[in-house]
Parts: C-alpha cells; sequence; structure tokens
C-alpha cells in the first residue's frame, strides 16, 4: 500500500491568518470595483469565513484601511542620496509613483463610496496614511546637510509635489508620466525653493 504523499493542509492561525486575509483584501480591491469589495468575496479569496473575517474586523471600512495600511507600510519610501535637491525629489516622486500609486487609485475607488459606509473620503486618506511627515523631507533634509539651501522651508511646500502628484493620479486614474514627475519638480517645487531662500537670505542681509 504506497504512502499518502499529498500535504496536509495545516489551519493558519494569528498573525499568520490575518497577513493571508489583508493579502486578500488588498488583491481583492486592487483588481475589482469597490462594490465587489465584501467580506463574502474576501473571505473565499483568502479561503477562510466571514465569521473569521467579522471577528477582527467589524464592516468593510475597517478592513479596507487595515489592508491600505498594511500595504502602504509594505511600500517604503528610500532615502534618496543623488547629490542634489533636484535629483533627491525626482526620486522620491519616481518611488512614490512605483511604490503607492495603486493605493492612490484604490483609495480612489473606495471613497466613492465612503459617504454611504458613514465616513468621508478624507477620513479615509487620512486613517490609511502611515506617517504625517511628508517624503519630501528627506530630500529637503540632505539639501540642508549640503547646505544647498538654508532657510526654513513652509509644510504646505513640503507636501505640494506629493499632493500635486496625487491629484493627477486621482484625476487620470493611472501613474504619474516621467513629464508629470519633471514638471512639479522644475516649474513648480524649486522655484518655490529659491523664492523662500531668496527671501530668508535678504531678511539677514547676505
Amino acid at each position: 500500500m504506497e504512502a499518502n504523499t499529498a500535504p496536509k493542509r495545516t489551519r493558519r492561525r494569528g498573525k499568520v491568518l490575518e497577513e493571508a486575509i489583508l493579502e486578500a483584501a488588498w488583491e481583492q480591491l486592487s483588481m475589482c470595483g469597490a462594490e465587489e469589495f465584501t467580506f463574502d468575496n474576501v473571505a473565499a479569496r483568502a479561503h477562510t469565513s466571514k465569521p473569521v473575517l467579522y471577528r477582527r474586523w467589524p464592516n468593510r471600512t475597517e478592513l479596507f484601511v487595515a489592508a491600505m495600511r498594511r500595504h502602504r507600510g509594505r511600500a517604503v519610501i528610500e532615502r534618496p542620496n543623488t547629490g542634489s535637491l533636484r535629483g533627491d525629489v525626482i526620486s522620491i516622486l519616481r518611488q512614490l509613483n512605483i511604490k503607492q500609486s495603486d493605493a492612490v487609485m484604490a483609495l480612489a475607488k473606495f471613497g466613492v463610496y465612503a459617504d454611504w459606509l458613514g465616513v468621508s473620503a478624507h477620513e479615509l486618506y487620512e486613517r490609511t496614511m502611515i506617517s504625517d511627515q511628508p517624503s519630501i523631507m528627506m530630500a529637503v533634509e540632505n539639501a540642508l546637510a549640503r547646505g544647498d539651501i538654508t532657510c526654513e522651508l513652509p509644510e504646505s511646500l513640503l507636501r505640494m509635489p506629493g499632493e500635486l502628484g496625487r491629484a493627477s493620479i486621482l484625476r487620470d486614474m493611472r501613474p504619474l508620466s516621467e513629464t508629470d514627475i519633471i514638471t512639479v519638480v522644475d516649474e513648480l517645487f524649486l522655484p518655490l525653493v529659491d523664492h523662500y531662500e531668496r527671501r530668508a537670505r535678504t531678511a539677514t542681509g547676505l
């Protein structure tokens, strides 16, 4: 009699099960419409049951937030080191475009239904943020350390490249083009940095 060589199916528990569910939730949301983001569909994709999901998340809004935070938390933006503020900002925007444009588009899809679920699209955006500090700050810190700039830049300017990129993705429902990125940096961000740097030097008599 031949031995049964088929692998035994192990029961997933705890963190392993939760990770599998969140991965299935992200796949369901990114590949399908928001109306198909249901506990039935996510449970089927994760090969588990609806009660298992409900024990962890009370509704699909909470499941959406958890899946988005997990996805965005894994799409880490690495600190660039190109030797210039321009190069560093372009590098960060390219990383954001590659790693997080899909999350922006998923947020747009789900955000259409936000009011029906008792939340606002803005609240969903705020709750799925990983850090309050704009990624562009890494490029500015590099420039300050090199002495390329000496003034303090307003937070609105630090957030501008990412916010403009996000708005373009939401408008076109596609990742940014290289032209989009270069335009934001060369025509908007850097001229404003120069403006604040000149104003700071004038104020100090340099």
